[in-house]
């Protein structure tokens, strides 16, 4: 062949190669734009639970949560090496240490092995993110006169995360590879607006970015009001809130959330605590009697420090965090020394030690208010979800299932197979025929931190 006709011969076949690519390109452009946009507004466990089930179709989810740190809702943990807010006082020994501050443990329901969500903690499980309590570590704490009974409940179905609850939160997003924007603030006063003409959401503060649907994936006043000025007005009705730690036996007529204050401290060790609970001891739910207390853990034993300190985290009971409420994002002073301060005395009360000895233990302690903490009543309108197909938007939440981490995690399963399966039909939507209907979550009432049912290592408890 002469040198001409090669050179042709490999101009024609870079020219093909070219054209070859080109095509490919196209075809990956046009199949990824042939992709539905979905904005989730909330990155707790329902919110990213719906995201990863959402990528089985033809779905691009895009998580906005507000979270500083990273997504979880309240299902997360303060990791070693966590920077403070700007202006929030340093804590070292507390920034060196794994926490759990708001959910403490995930409950399977030993009469449903085979669920979905216990088929994805048996998945965890084999990857390493979460790990069984061991027997004796979680129990009852009931104060019999002036003495303390520790009761150990059955822990054969309870699951904490391995590096934190907040574990938990980041395996999902990193196994569904979907965007997540954190510490973004989708404002409730029209952070999201209906386009008629195009049928899309535009989620303002994201550039206007504008997408195809919209999924509510939190709850509280932003939610509601987030939602208040949008035409899907059925919806919208369900996401009215009251705030309160109980409700009417008949479940009430809205979304009731009660409030829990979180405090963490960390003591010298050994403390009178730790001496009055026995060496298994992790976490302890306190009987629904006590006026301040609901779940006292050590958050040291759970994760294991090599020095002389010790963690624990104190969760408030409802009624105390109704009588102490305050602005959640800005706690005064003035709260946060007298809440601390009755918070361990009723410790100090509860453990049966002596007077003063856990609060001159204290050498760190660091306060949080969980405003909008965990539903009371759950609705029975639906089949754990709410979908309106005229415009688009869909609800997911533990409050529609049931108050706890698999409650949230089941929602977010639920709403994205109807969207797969059946789009074009709304489901859960409330009418003047059919009014929303509510049941009070008991487990939640009488606890005051999840909805599961407990088991003493011996006898039952209701």
């Amino acid at each position: 062949m002469y040198p001409g006709n090669t050179m042709r011969l490999c101009l024609s076949l870079l020219l093909v190669d070219m054209l070859r690519r080109r095509s490919v390109s196209s075809l990956s452009m046009k199949m990824s734009s042939d992709k539905q946009s979905v904005a989730v507004i909330g990155g707790g466990i329902s919110g990213l639970s719906f995201a990863g089930a959402i990528m089985k179709g033809p779905f691009e989810p895009t998580v906005f949560d507000t979270g500083r740190l990273r997504p979880g809702g309240r299902c997360s943990s303060r990791l070693v090496g966590d920077r403070p807010k700007d202006g929030e006082e340093k804590l070292p020994l507390l920034s060196s240490s794994l926490f759990d501050h708001a959910a403490q443990i995930i409950t399977l329901n030993p009469n449903d092995n085979n669920s979905g969500f216990a088929q994805q903690v048996s998945r965890w499980k084999d990857e390493g993110i979460v790990k069984q309590y061991t027997p004796g570590s979680v129990c009852s704490l009931v104060k019999e006169g002036s003495k303390l009974s520790v009761i150990p409940l059955d822990t054969s179905n309870m699951y904490y995360g391995v590096n934190g609850m907040g574990s938990i939160p980041q395996a999902m997003v990193k196994e569904g590879q979907f965007p997540v924007e954190q510490d973004v603030w989708v404002s409730p006063s029209n952070g999201v607006k209906f386009l008629k003409s195009k049928r899309q959401w535009k989620v303002k503060g994201h550039d206007n970015k504008t997408f195809d649907y919209l999924v509510i994936a939190h709850n509280g006043k932003c939610a509601d009001r987030l939602m208040s000025k949008t035409p899907a007005k059925a919806l919208h009705s369900l996401l009215r809130v009251n705030f309160n730690p109980s409700v009417p036996s008949h479940g009430g007529k809205r979304m009731t959330l009660n409030s829990i204050y979180s405090l963490t401290i960390c003591l010298k060790s050994p403390s009178s605590l730790s001496k009055a609970l026995p060496s298994p001891f992790v976490c302890g739910f306190v009987s629904s009697d006590n006026m301040e207390l609901r779940l006292v853990s050590c958050q040291s034993r759970k994760y294991p420090r090599i020095d002389d300190i010790e963690v624990w985290n104190i969760l408030s009971s409802p009624k105390f965090a109704k009588k102490h409420k305050a602005p959640q994002e800005n706690l005064p002073d003035d709260i946060v020394d007298n809440v601390t301060n009755e918070l361990l005395m009723a410790v100090e009360e509860l453990a049966a030690v002596k007077e003063s000895s856990v609060r001159n233990s204290v050498v760190e302690r660091r306060l949080q208010l969980w405003g909008a903490a965990v539903p009371v009543n759950t609705y029975q309108g639906g089949n754990g979800f709410v979908w309106d197909s005229e415009f688009g938007v869909g609800v997911c939440g533990d409050w529609l299932v049931e108050p706890s981490v698999a409650g949230a995690w089941d929602s977010g399963q639920r709403l994205a197979e109807h969207i797969l399966k059946d789009r074009q039909n709304s489901s859960g939507l409330p009418s003047a025929e059919k009014p929303p209907v509510f049941q009070a979550s008991t487990n939640v009432l009488k606890d005051g931190i999840g909805s599961f049912r407990m088991k003493r290592a011996d006898i039952s408890v209701s």
